[in-house]
């Protein structure tokens, strides 16, 4: 997960509390959002791939089910797999100040794709609730992370090579691509990052 700033106002449809999937709302969503799930960072090849949740479901409070600040990009599976009922605590919103998702949860991809958040302070019930399920959603994603770690692992290589061997053109060339890579509007940024290959790049690789 990425922390995010909802910096689009409330699409004027909501206004009309009939639907919050009008395209106005998702258009909003898929640019507030960076065109990915908020809780996988799957990216959606289109905004048609997405679908809307409700931070605070719509069975525990229906008074937000055309609330703006309630809705979420989310990723079609990562949505019906979703538990419907929040647990006891809650969870961290990446949209809220106080709830640093970036920081608040350690990320870990293993060399086959295998992914693993913990809590970084087992007294925060949010973030061990957020972590709970980010590993329940993570599941059947294990073959795209692991072909983004190999690409991540390998541009990685290849720059610190084209350094060595003084090769300009292409050492530009994969910081360009490692900066892409590992850039919050792509696939899975905080797992990419937690990578240890790339504890060594320098600070402005990262946005």
């Amino acid at each position: 997960m990425i922390n995010v700033v909802r910096d689009q106002p409330a699409p004027p449809s909501l206004s009309s509390q009939k639907s919050y999937r009008s395209s106005d709302v998702i258009d909003a969503l898929h640019q507030v959002f960076r065109g990915k799930c908020y809780l996988t960072e799957k990216v959606f090849d289109s905004p048609n791939e997405m679908e809307v949740d409700h931070f605070m479901t719509q069975t525990e409070s229906p008074d937000l089910v055309y609330t703006w600040d309630n809705l979420y990009a989310i990723d079609q599976k990562a949505n019906k797999q979703r538990p419907k009922q929040t647990p006891v605590g809650g969870y961290l919103d990446p949209c809220h100040e106080d709830d640093d998702v970036e920081q608040e949860i350690i990320y870990v991809v293993e060399f086959g794709g295998n992914s693993l958040f913990k809590a970084r302070d087992l007294s925060n019930q949010k973030a061990i609730n957020t972590a709970n399920l980010l590993n329940h959603l993570h599941k059947d994603l294990k073959p795209a992370v692991k072909d983004k770690h190999h690409e991540v692992v390998n541009a990685v290589a290849e720059w610190h090579n084209a350094k060595k061997l003084g090769n300009e053109n292409e050492e530009f060339e994969k910081e360009l691509l490692i900066k892409k890579l590992l850039s919050r509007d792509s696939h899975f940024t905080m797992l990419m990052r937690s990578i240890k290959a790339i504890q060594s790049l320098p600070p402005e690789f990262f946005d």
